[in-house]
Parts: structure tokens; sequence; C-alpha cells
């Protein structure tokens, strides 16, 4: 039997309540799936920025990493509450994405 792997895409609330119907897309392997996955966070993140990441640091970076439940996650800069100038790293779960292997 072929092993497939379904992409499972979401935003959410600040509230952690999904936003829309999670989007579903199906991959021949896990690693084009994690690479959509990854992409796909920080493209959304990249769009949705200001509710995504609230207080990003000028000029700072926001990445897409995998957490320890294999959820893709933005990991970015955000300011420092007392100094704008300075960030430290801080994760948004607005925009998450997961790969899951189905049998088909």
């Amino acid at each position: 039997m072929a092993v497939k792997v379904l992409l499972v895409l979401s935003l959410f609330t600040a509230a952690g309540d999904p936003m829309f119907a999670p989007a579903l897309t199906e991959h021949a392997s896990m690693t084009a799936c994690q690479a959509n996955a990854k992409a796909a966070v920080e493209a959304l993140a990249t769009i949705q920025g200001e509710k995504a990441m609230p207080a990003l640091l000028k000029g700072g970076k926001a990445v897409a990493v995998e957490d320890e439940r294999g959820v893709w996650v933005i990991r970015y800069d955000r300011q420092l509450r007392t100094d704008a100038e300075r960030g430290e790293a801080a994760v948004s779960r607005m925009v998450r994405a997961v790969c899951r292997p189905v049998e088909g």
C-alpha cells in the first residue's frame, strides 16, 4: 500500500479558535509535505503580518519552525516593551500547519 501525506493548514484567532475550516492538501512524500508546510506558514504569516506577529521588531525576521509535536508555527523577533530598538524571540501560533501520513 502506498503511503500518502496530508498537509493540514489552519488559521486561528488570538483565543485559539479556528477562523476557517482547515485547508487539506495531499502530498506523495513527507519531505514534500514538510517543505510545503514551511512555505505556506511563512507566506500566510507574511500576509497576516500584524495579526500573526504583533510588535514585530523593525528589520526582524520571521521563519517557520517545527515544534515538538510536528506542528509548523512562526518564530519571530518581537520588540521589547521597554526598548523598541531591541528584540526577543517569540512564537506565533496563529498560522499552523502539520503533515500526517495516511494510508491510501
